[in-house]
């Protein structure tokens, strides 16, 4: 039903643009037609706006179109009004034109006029700066920024009915041709003043707007905000002179169309080519010859004041070789800076390595030295990724453009990859970037590390806690089944002994003879557990001196003969390794006691880098067997402390063997 209602939503914006676009071109062909007819000279058509408002209309109305159509954004609808409210301005104007050659009728020109003061005020007073409030993503900065917009739209809409309303008119002096609504409404000054004052404030609110969003940012933001500025820095480059002497084409000013045109591929497409870079070289050349004609003129005149007789000829000549010998460090200065605003720290590797290398020295994690990463190097995204492929940590986004990878290398190896998001327009990654990365890439590496490091730690950890509960369930699971029946068995025939001692003594003495057995019993199973536990023969002389033992006190009637195969001298072995190995072969030997009819059996242990553990014997192997509980227990108890065990029929008969690490880390 979503999908419908999208689909249904698509058509109903896309049919509006449609519609939107159509009336404008109609309004276009009304403007020459209009124009054509009337005779006007260039000069009264350029003067009376026509010209201006058609060339805003077309350009807010065209840039207005590709947002509506492809995306949700609410300022292509707001372009699009924008753009037809300066056409419907355009055209008035044009008509009314045509009507002062005509001699139409005052009402008619009266009309006009109120179509030709009110729209393109709301065009340029309300809806663009709307639509720059909520560019690039069509909300708010904040909910906090909705003052702002009740103040943009009121401002517009006063600006729009104080005019329609004043006496005046456009096009002509003669009184007679007011807005068709004017009332002769004259503001008071201060009312003026006031509304200026909020109408240029609210207008400089929403360029704060911009920048606070460009701060704020991720790397698509910022680069959709640029797209505008690159605009106004072609404006400013088209009307140098009007800016410098304060005259200038007046044509030229038709450029503020491209303003609403960068807009439109700012919101469709942002990643058109590498605006950051146009941008930056754009300022550097900007700058730097700013600066240099700035040296000249303050040079020039300086020189002048200080000699003011004939020799000031020497004045500029002496100025330009000033300016050439402080050109080339100028040009590196304004360099250093525009590159460090669109690029950060890559000109200067060591700087940026020890920025972003200051948080390996805090409380931070990787990711947080990825973030400082990007944000120090200007990139659009890092990810850090394992040998397997597998997501570590990662800032800002990388994927759907072109990427670049550095191998984290470390003594063990390849430990993972860092793979770089290119900035938009870039097709592999600058060499002051890649000098950079590699130069934090070994602490990253050596975080990998330490991340390793701390999974094993906490896998160490969760094992133990695992094995502490095994044992904990073990243990209850023998006093319960074991000890405890024996316990409540002795319990009852101890009271009903007490019941017949005086009438039965006999019967008492049986019972107290049953409670001895009973309490014999329990008592080699509490032997039992406790051995189970820790195995009191490893207290005594190791596991050389247990296996003897265990060996020593097999039964002389199981029909097999046990050989043991010791090292002269075993190694010293942690507890864990120790019990591990006891337990392991006890284990084995109890399966050749139950199971094999063999008549030898060979118990083997080594140490060549790990302790090594077998035992075999000649018993016929069954014709089909699985793993049983016991078997499981050794290849669990091998594998805790990364060790290894099996155990299966071979050549000679039946073998069980098993390999220890001498030192097993934590566990």
């Amino acid at each position: 039903m979503r999908g419908w209602d999208a689909m249904v939503e698509d058509r109903g914006r896309r049919r509006t643009a449609i519609v939107l676009a159509t009336l404008g071109g109609i309004l276009v062909l009304v403007v020459v037609a209009a124009v054509l007819a009337s005779g006007a000279s260039w000069g009264a058509v350029v003067d009376s706006y026509t010209v201006t408002n058609c060339v805003l209309g077309v350009a807010f109305l065209a840039s207005g179109v590709p947002p509506t159509w492809a995306t949700r954004n609410p300022v292509g609808p707001l372009l699009l009004c924008a753009g037809l409210a300066h056409l419907l301005s355009a055209a008035a104007t044009a008509m009314a034109l045509l009507g002062l050659a005509a001699d139409w009728p005052d009402t008619w020109l009266q009309v006009l006029s109120t179509v030709v003061i009110g729209p393109w005020q709301l065009g340029v007073g309300l809806l663009f700066p709307l639509a720059l409030l909520l560019f690039p993503d069509g909300a708010l900065p904040g909910p906090r920024w909705r003052w702002l917009a009740v103040v943009v739209i009121g401002c517009g809409l006063a600006q729009a009915v104080t005019g329609v309303l004043s006496q005046g008119t456009p096009y002509s002096v003669d009184a007679t041709h007011d807005s068709a609504l004017s009332v002769g409404l004259e503001l008071p000054g201060y009312v003026v003043t006031a509304l200026g004052i909020m109408t240029t404030g609210s207008f400089i609110a929403v360029v704060g707007s911009l920048v606070l969003r460009y701060r704020r940012g991720d790397a698509r933001t910022r680069r959709q905000l640029l797209w505008p500025v690159a605009a106004l820095l072609l404006i400013l480059a088209l009307n140098v002179q009007r800016v410098v002497t304060g005259d200038g084409p007046v044509l030229l000013l038709l450029a503020g169309a491209l303003v609403p045109v960068a807009i439109a591929v700012a919101i469709v497409r942002d990643e058109l080519f590498d605006i950051e870079l146009v941008i930056s070289r754009a300022l550097l050349w900007g700058l730097s010859v700013a600066g240099v004609v700035a040296a000249y003129v303050v040079l020039v005149s300086l020189l002048a004041r200080l000699f003011p007789t004939a020799e000031s000829r020497w004045g500029p000549v002496v100025a330009a070789l000033a300016v050439a010998l402080l050109f080339a460090p100028l040009h590196r200065l304004v360099r250093r800076a525009v590159d460090r605003a669109f690029y950060g720290m890559r000109a200067d590797p060591a700087a940026a390595a020890w920025t972003v290398g200051r948080g390996f020295g805090r409380d931070h994690g990787v990711p947080v030295v990825l973030e400082q990463a990007c944000s120090t190097l200007r990139l659009p995204g890092l990810l850090l990724l394992d040998p397997a492929g597998r997501t570590l940590a990662a800032a800002g986004a990388v994927g759907g453009g072109p990427t670049a990878e550095i191998v984290l290398d470390h003594r063990e190896g390849a430990l993972g990859r860092l793979v770089v998001a290119l900035r938009p327009g870039e097709r592999r990654l600058h060499e002051a970037d890649r000098r950079t990365l590699e130069l934090i890439a070994m602490p990253l590496a050596v975080a990998l590390v330490a991340l390793a490091l701390e999974e094993q730690v906490r896998q160490a950890r969760a094992a133990t806690v695992e094995a502490a509960e095994a044992e904990r369930r073990h243990l209850s699971r023998e006093l319960h089944d074991g000890v405890g029946p024996v316990l409540t068995s002795v319990a009852f025939r101890a009271d009903a002994a007490a019941n017949v001692m005086r009438t039965e003594p006999e019967r008492a003495a049986e019972l107290l003879a049953e409670i001895g057995a009973e309490v014999r019993g329990a008592l080699d199973d509490v032997r039992r557990i406790v051995h189970d536990l820790t195995p009191v023969e490893l207290g005594q002389g190791g596991l050389s001196e247990a296996l003897r033992q265990r060996v020593a006190g097999w039964p002389p009637g199981a029909g097999t003969t046990v050989e043991l195969e010791l090292p002269e001298q075993l190694p010293v072995l942690t507890p864990a390794v120790e019990r591990a190995a006891y337990r392991i072969l006890t284990e084995a030997l109890t399966n050749v006691l139950r199971h094999s009819d063999g008549r030898r059996c060979r118990v083997a242990v080594t140490a060549n880098g790990v302790l090594g553990l077998s035992v075999d014997d000649d018993g016929r192997p069954p014709s089909s067997w699985t793993p049983g509980v016991g078997l499981r227990s050794l290849r669990d108890r091998a594998e805790e402390l990364g060790g290894g065990a099996s155990a299966g029929p071979f050549e000679g008969g039946w073998l069980v063997s098993a390999w220890l690490p001498l030192d097993p880390g934590p566990s």
